[in-house]
């Protein structure tokens, strides 16, 4: 039995019980009439016969449902009770009234049962269960339909945190092993340069393992994760790659994709301007616009050659574009490709910012004011 069954029996049954209190007592003032207590005697009396009876039925209905593939059968099961049912309550409510209604002053109920009066009762019975099995079975066949649905849901989150966490593997090590490369590419050259590669890789790994367990940092979060792979591969380029961030201070506090901007700006690194001619320059841009945050990432490279795909730019944008998609659905875009002066990685998506951590002092005033 569901938890939510009995306390929906007794709210029909109280439901019922005033309806047809206030219809009886409404028939008999509407008559001209003034004796109510007749038809409050009666309605009292069968309540009290009538919860058992709605109670088996709605035992009967939640244990044979009306629907799926054997409703026939618990259809029959449930007609195949009703009969006797019925004409047990007729008869004890006959009984029951007839015995304490001299009690009151009523003297007009006798043990006498003809056979209009079960055809009565019958058929009242009737309406009261067709109504109460309806409502039970439409209100269980919406809550299992509800329950599908969040176990539907609960898989397909668990199968996106799957694929984003996919997706993130794939990048650490991309980004791990091109930073250890550029490290050994100046360990025989510069040994004190390495070294201080070396700290900045480190601290790089530490921000990337912090974020482990989340999809989403703040950008401001993410710079600083960007500062220290910068700072890797500046010591390669030196004065030759020159890195410029344009970014607000109403960006900064926005929630982006973790690993968001390494990726890109490596993959502009390495196929831009300072690959390709010795010297070049890598712009990081965000801004909001109303409810939108708007990211790029510009290099003054010569961009892909005609025919290619513009996915194929690295892996690191490959894996990004899949996440934004993941993570925000329609509500994000990306543009990638050639732009006048070079090659551009254009993002946006939702402008959200984390919520504000609930400190002591608020506790307590809440606390205070209840």
């Amino acid at each position: 039995m569901p938890r939510w069954a009995w306390p929906a029996t007794a709210a029909v049954l109280g439901v019922l019980f005033l309806i047809r209190l206030t219809f009886a007592v409404s028939h008999v003032l509407a008559d001209g009439g003034t004796r109510i207590g007749i038809p409050v005697f009666e309605e009292i009396t069968g309540i009290l016969l009538g919860a058992p009876a709605v109670v088996i039925l709605v035992v009967l209905v939640l244990r044979y449902p009306l629907y799926g593939p054997s409703w026939r059968r618990a259809a029959f099961v449930i007609v195949l009770a009703f009969v006797p049912l019925s004409l047990a309550h007729t008869w004890l409510l006959v009984v029951l009234r007839a015995t304490i209604g001299p009690w009151f002053g009523f003297t007009q109920f006798d043990f006498g049962v003809p056979a209009a009066r079960f055809a009565y009762e019958g058929m009242t019975d009737l309406v009261h269960s067709i109504a109460i099995g309806g409502g039970f079975t439409a209100a269980r066949v919406i809550g299992e339909r509800r329950a599908r649905e969040r176990r539907a849901l609960s898989l397909e989150r668990a199968l996106l945190d799957a694929e984003l966490r996919t997706l993130r593997l794939r990048l650490e090590p991309h980004f791990l092993f091109n930073a250890l490369n550029t490290v050994a590419s100046t360990m025989y050259a510069d040994v004190a340069t390495a070294d201080a590669q070396l700290g900045h890789l480190s601290a790089l790994l530490r921000a990337a393992l912090r974020t482990t367990d989340t999809q989403e940092v703040t950008l401001d979060e993410e710079l600083a994760l960007l500062e220290h792979y910068l700072a890797i591969v500046r010591a390669r380029f030196e004065d030759r790659l020159d890195v410029r961030l344009a970014i607000t201070p109403e960006a900064k506090r926005c929630l982006v994709p973790s690993l968001l901007l390494q990726p890109l700006v490596e993959n502009a690194i390495r196929h831009g301007a300072v690959e390709q001619r010795g010297r070049g320059v890598v712009t990081v841009s965000a801004q909001v616009q109303g409810h939108t945050l708007r990211v790029r990432v510009h290099d003054d490279g010569p961009g892909l050659p005609p025919g290619r795909d513009a996915l194929d730019a690295g892996t690191g944008v490959s894996a990004t574009v899949q996440r934004l998609r993941l993570l925000y659905g329609d509500g994000q875009s990306v543009a990638i490709g050639n732009v006048p002066g070079g090659f551009e990685v254009a993002i946006t998506m939702p402008a959200r910012v984390p919520p504000a951590p609930r400190t002591r002092s608020s506790a307590r005033s809440t606390v205070g004011a209840r």
